[in-house]
């Protein structure tokens, strides 16, 4: 590989899961080169019990070792996850021209890393590439289909990289509302039925996701994403402790 990427991971109130997908990590042999950012979220006012939990994870954040290095930021305020992500990733990619993004609740397979950094490596050039993701669904591979990977649009959250060109090329604050708005059959029949009510409450004022943003904008550019036809994550995350979108 030519350079190892950046791991940005987002955890919260959840010591446990941190500790799981941090365990997950290190069974990569990438882990040893890989410089580490943790980017904790504060609790949420009259949250009880919140700033406990909290204050549980920045203490595990303090004690990881393994990794080429390690950097972590606490916030103090509750930041939501969207923020969290669209702040913490720019803070960090145009460092490295590149990344790999995770969140506290995911598990991650031994050859995760190895499969990042080979995808980041390979498609930097292919601009048609948006991001590589390290979960899929379980699909039905053709008998005669002989790759480990597949291309398909609207990318997964559970566990990704892209490069530093294509985050730049996202519009966070959806500035030309008056084009997008005209766009929602077109939006839903390429992501799904879902897709442009999540980027409706967007604009609202009344959600907050990253993902929708990031994968509008791989609509508008006609980009594809790399998935592996066996996952190499494991979303754990669905017990409604997390942060919110």
């Amino acid at each position: 590989m030519n350079k190892i990427a950046p791991i940005i991971l987002f955890a919260f109130n959840r010591p446990d899961a941190l500790k799981n997908i941090i365990q997950s990590l290190l069974q990569n042999e990438e882990a040893k080169d890989s410089d580490l950012y943790i980017f904790v979220d504060g609790p949420r006012p009259n949250k009880f019990g919140e700033e406990e939990k909290v204050k549980d994870v920045q203490e595990f954040v303090k004690s990881i070792e393994g990794f080429k290095s390690l950097f972590y930021t606490f916030s103090k305020e509750n930041k939501g996850l969207g923020n969290s992500v669209i702040t913490g990733v720019n803070q960090i990619i145009n460092q490295y021209g590149r990344a790999i993004v995770l969140e506290d609740d995911l598990v991650l397979a031994k050859n995760f890393l190895s499969y990042m950094n080979q995808g980041l490596d390979r498609y930097e050039k292919e601009v048609k590439v948006f991001s590589i993701c390290g979960y899929t669904n379980k699909v039905k591979i053709p008998h005669e289909y002989e790759y480990d990977s597949y291309f398909c649009t609207r990318s997964s959250s559970w566990g990704w990289g892209t490069w530093a060109d294509r985050w730049n090329s996202v519009d966070w604050e959806l500035r030309d509302w008056k084009r997008y708005s005209k766009m929602a059959r077109a939006f839903n029949k390429w992501g799904g039925s879902d897709c442009f009510k999540l980027l409706r409450s967007v604009k609202d004022g009344q959600g907050n996701s990253w993902a929708i943003r990031f994968c509008f904008s791989q609509f508008l550019q006609d980009k594809l994403s790399l998935f592996p036809t066996v996952s190499k994550v494991k979303n754990d995350g669905f017990d409604g402790q997390g942060n919110q979108l």
